[in-house]
């Protein structure tokens, strides 16, 4: 079998848990919620890119393609591709792949993307982080330095605070006004998780946890409860924060049984248990 890399990895900007991925030199498979895997392989031609109206100049290089997607290995459902890929099922990569899928470890894999890129306050302190990578992967820019707080529009978000009528906002846009706020006269700076220079540790979650004013912590506060069940998926929660994310959590108890398999510790087995149950009575 080739080369094979398990890994997990944070989905940021806006953060919406953490992703698993199985990657082999062309070919790789990708899953959200533990249970369906994306497959994707590597061209085996250069293939321009696709750019309107075919003008100007176009990168030309090898691309990933979706191939299709599985619940197991043996149970495909194919996507059509470009026909200049050629015939993805005579892909050289795709049964070393599929092997590795179905050989694949207990999940949640282990978390990989130990460097972090954070929006940071005029003193240095993390604010909220906008990147994340892999040790070997390119550090040398963050982008467009911005947070998103929540997909879309994200109107099922709501809060107690007075935070967003005082600036006329919507609450997801409420957080974003906040973050830039505290971070305009600061930089982004990359970190790794374990101890930044100054000796304290990152925040466990992917913003501050202290806020200066009681309406800006009663926004963060009600924003954590309605992200708990993705925050779940993070490994390195002290267990005090953890039980207070499961409290949270179990009212989206739909939410938690479709990322369950990525929850990689439970405090509380009997307080999920109901959850789950109450999950599988919903979809019934």
């Amino acid at each position: 079998m080739p080369a094979t890399r398990y890994y997990g990895r944070r989905r940021i900007a806006p953060f919406m848990g953490v992703v698993q991925v199985i990657e082999q030199e062309e070919g790789r498979a990708i899953s959200v919620d533990g249970r369906r895997w994306q497959l994707q392989l590597l061209s085996l031609e250069a293939l321009a890119e696709q750019v309107w109206g075919n003008l100007g100049p176009r990168d030309v290089r090898r691309r990933w393609f979706i191939y299709g997607s599985c619940e197991s290995a043996d149970e495909i459902e194919r996507i059509p591709v470009n026909p200049l890929v050629g015939n993805p099922s005579q892909h050289p990569a795709l049964p070393g792949l599929l092997d590795a899928l179905a050989q694949r470890p207990e999940l949640p894999f282990a978390l990989q993307d130990h460097c972090e890129a954070w929006l940071c306050d005029t003193d240095g302190e993390p604010v909220a982080l906008i990147d994340t990578a892999l040790p070997e992967e390119d550090r040398s820019a963050v982008g467009d330095a911005c947070w998103r707080s929540l997909p879309g529009m994200a109107g099922e978000f709501h809060t107690v605070s007075s935070y967003p009528a005082e600036y006329d906002l919507m609450p997801g846009q409420a957080l974003e006004h906040l973050v830039r706020q505290l971070a305009r006269a600061g930089r982004p700076r990359w970190f790794t998780r374990d101890l930044y220079p100054g000796g304290a540790a990152l925040p466990e979650l992917p913003w501050r946890m202290d806020w200066p004013m009681a309406a800006q912590q009663a926004l963060f506060d009600d924003y954590t409860a309605h992200l708990a069940p993705c925050l779940l998926t993070l490994p390195y929660l002290a267990r005090e924060l953890r039980d207070r994310l499961e409290v949270s959590a179990v009212e989206q108890y739909e939410v938690v049984q479709a990322i369950y398999p990525l929850i990689p510790e439970v405090v509380d087995a009997e307080r999920m248990e109901v959850a789950l149950v109450k999950a599988q009575l919903a979809r019934d």
